[in-house]
């Protein structure tokens, strides 16, 4: 269960400076709310359910920090595994070679 607090409910490309990363809240096929990372790269925004796919915990162990120190890469706050913000596949970590679950954006950002 997403609760309204855990993230906002949704994002625009122009909301997002370039290079950021936020949690938000959106609804899958089904109509479930699901905690997501969204980051924007230049003009184009990825979305990815916020679970590790090591251990299945949220990515961002401090709430609303997902980037690691660089801004490079989605990082797990738990224990420091780097994704690739555009493929969400793991580059460095226990999950390396594997990935983070995509979302779908909406034209919307939803």
């Amino acid at each position: 269960m997403v609760s309204p607090t855990d993230a906002r409910p949704s994002v625009a490309l122009a909301d997002l400076p370039d290079g950021a990363a936020c949690g938000v809240c959106l609804t899958d096929a089904e109509g479930e709310a699901v905690a997501a990372v969204v980051v924007r790269r230049g003009d184009r925004l990825y979305a990815y359910r916020n679970r590790c796919p090591h251990n299945g915990v949220r990515l961002d162990f401090v709430p609303g920090t997902f980037l690691s120190d660089d801004g490079r890469h989605l990082r797990c706050g738990t224990h420091g595994a780097l994704f690739r913000p555009d493929t969400g596949k793991c580059v460095r970590g226990p999950c390396k070679g594997k990935r983070l679950e995509s979302l779908h954006l909406r034209g919307d950002g939803r």
